[in-house]
This record gives C-alpha cells, structure tokens and sequence, in this order.
C-alpha cells in the first residue's frame, strides 16, 4: 500500500478503534429500521459468555473446560468467549461469538449487513438449518445464525463432522433460548 493511501486511512482506523462498545447507539437500517425488538436492543449490551455459560459449554463438550478467553473486535461490533478444555488439550472446544448492533460505532454495518455478507459469500458450501433463530446456516466455521437483530456464530471443529455438526446446533438453540431470556 502506498504511503498516500495509509495517510488518508489512519484516520478512519483511529476513529472506528476508538468508538468503542456503547450502549447508545442506534441500529443501522439494515437491521430492519422499525423493528421493535432490534430497537430496544440497541441501549442493552449481551455478552456471549451468557448465552452459552461455562457449565454449558462443559456439558456440551463433555468434559469440563477452563474459565471462557474473553474478547471483542469493536470496528465489526463483536464479543468473543472462548472455551477450552480444562485438560490442556486444543480440541473439543466452544468458540461463541456476538455481534450486536449495540456495539457498532456510529455508521458501522449492523449485525445484519454481517450476517447476509457471510451467507451470500457461502453460497453453494452452506447447509441451511430450520429451527434455530430466525435463520441459521452450518458452513466452514460453525453455524452461523441470525436471531431477533443479534448475529451469533459458534464455532466446535470440523463441520464435517457429524457429532460436530449435532453439537452445533445443540448449542445454536441453547444460545437462542438465552438471547431470548437476556433481551
């Protein structure tokens, strides 16, 4: 990249780093601009770590797991819990992400817009899946599911993988049931 092209992005960088993870903001209009329950979620920020608690993600993987690895990536409006087994060893694991338009900076794409990207971008490598949120999908990465405005993606492994797959959706309805609760 040439030195102009960074000059004239640093700026945009600092400003979406800075933004930060605010209950105050509005959700975008993609995000379905006069639904309800995508506005009053606006002002509420959910952590994934309550959608699939540590007991859960042990019974889910069956056998216990180490305190979640917590992180967030604000520019895309995304909270991060990792679960790792307690044994030390890398797999079977739970990854569960959100992303909420509660946590976008001013501007950002909204929760949606992400979501229908990712779909659109599987297409032809997705397995659709009825009954988990609004919609849902399994592709390379783990199930990917839209649910009252709120993107959640869970991640166990290898997707091939029938018993992966089971857990997946498993833990994709667990964590729709508690968005649910917790909205």
């Amino acid at each position: 990249m040439r030195p102009a092209h960074i000059i004239r992005i640093l700026p945009l960088c600092t400003a979406l780093l800075f933004a930060g993870c605010g209950g105050n903001s509005t959700p975008q209009s993609e995000t379905g601009g006069g639904n309800a329950a995508v506005q009053q979620q606006a002002s509420k920020i959910i952590e994934p770590c309550q959608l699939i608690t540590q007991d859960e993600a042990a019974k889910l993987l069956g056998e216990a797991v180490k305190p979640a690895e917590k992180s967030e990536k604000q520019v895309v409006g995304m909270k991060l819990c990792m679960y790792k087994p307690a044994s030390g060893e890398p797999i079977p694991f739970l990854q569960v992400s959100l992303t909420q338009d509660a946590c976008f900076p001013p501007g950002g794409a909204g929760a949606a817009s992400i979501y229908k990207s990712l779909k659109d971008n599987f297409e032809g490598m997705r397995t659709d899946i009825d009954g988990v949120g609004d919609e849902a999908f399994i592709a390379s990465g783990g199930i990917y599911i839209m649910a009252d405005g709120y993107y959640i993606q869970i991640g166990a492994g290898n997707t091939s993988n029938a018993a992966i797959r089971a857990r997946l959706i498993e833990a994709g309805k667990m964590a729709v049931a508690k968005l649910k609760t917790l909205e």
